[in-house]
């Protein structure tokens, strides 16, 4: 299967990866970070949730990243933030460091979620709190993308575990289940032409992944559609994974 080169796209990644402040909202409402919290994002991408979060809640907040174009980024947007390189399987950071670890949407690209889940507790504090925000085989499936790249939904299922493997996955290593919370799901949404510019800059990862001629072939089927106006879907929602360390 082909790989995606982040640094190359780190340029646009901006323009899928929004700060989003519902998520970070719901954090807030699960958990007491005050000034005075550790927290970090692995997989922190251009450092959009790091900043969004560091503001709105003054905590000590790091970020994680193994792509330097993405840190590069990252690094100008928020200098109260500390960005540093490193992935989910090397967590530069000490014992016991931190009281929230999160990613988002980033657990489809790590190799071994056993050994990121004995990371994430060695770094975590007891009593500390986990976040996995991902998505589930079968709101994979309920993308919008789906209906004009259906190997999508195939090469991302192949990469993305299913929810009852990272609970498996997570309880391998003392982390305690707690709930999983959907959000979005089924929400209305039209597709526009900023919907086709992103398609066409691949700003989508999968669309890396997919053969050249159904690519081709859903930005045709995708123009034609949108000549008739902007077309109207459901968003397929995310699933927040939620642990302890006991």
């Amino acid at each position: 299967m082909p790989t995606v080169n982040y640094n190359k796209i780190s340029h646009i990644y901006d323009d899928v990866r929004q700060a989003d402040i519902e998520l970070i909202t719901h954090f807030l409402a699960e958990l007491d970070l005050n000034d005075a919290a550790t927290i970090l994002d692995i997989g922190c991408g251009t450092g959009n949730h790091t900043d969004l979060l560091q503001k709105v809640t003054h905590s000590h907040v790091y970020g994680i990243e193994p792509s330097a174009g993405m840190l590069s980024r990252a690094r100008q947007k928020n200098r109260h933030v500390v960005f540093q390189s490193g992935d989910a399987a090397h967590i530069p950071f000490d014992d016991d460091y931190f009281d929230f670890v999160y990613m988002t949407d980033v657990i489809h690209h790590v190799p071994d979620i056993n050994s990121m889940f004995a990371e994430i507790k060695r770094v975590l504090k007891t009593n500390g709190n986990v976040c996995i925000v991902t998505q589930s085989h079968h709101q994979i499936e309920q993308r919008p993308i789906v209906q004009f790249f259906p190997g999508t939904a195939s090469v991302d299922k192949a990469r993305y575990p299913d929810i009852d493997q990272i609970v498996a996955q997570a309880a391998a290593q003392s982390l305690k289940f707690i709930k999983t919370t959907v959000l979005y799901e089924n929400q209305a949404i039209e597709l526009g032409p900023e919907f086709l510019e992103l398609v066409k800059k691949k700003g989508y990862s999968m669309l890396h992944l997919i053969a050249d001629e159904e690519y081709d072939e859903g930005v045709k089927r995708l123009e034609t559609e949108l000549r008739y106006g902007t077309i109207k879907s459901t968003l397929s929602g995310e699933t927040l994974v939620w642990f302890i360390k006991p």
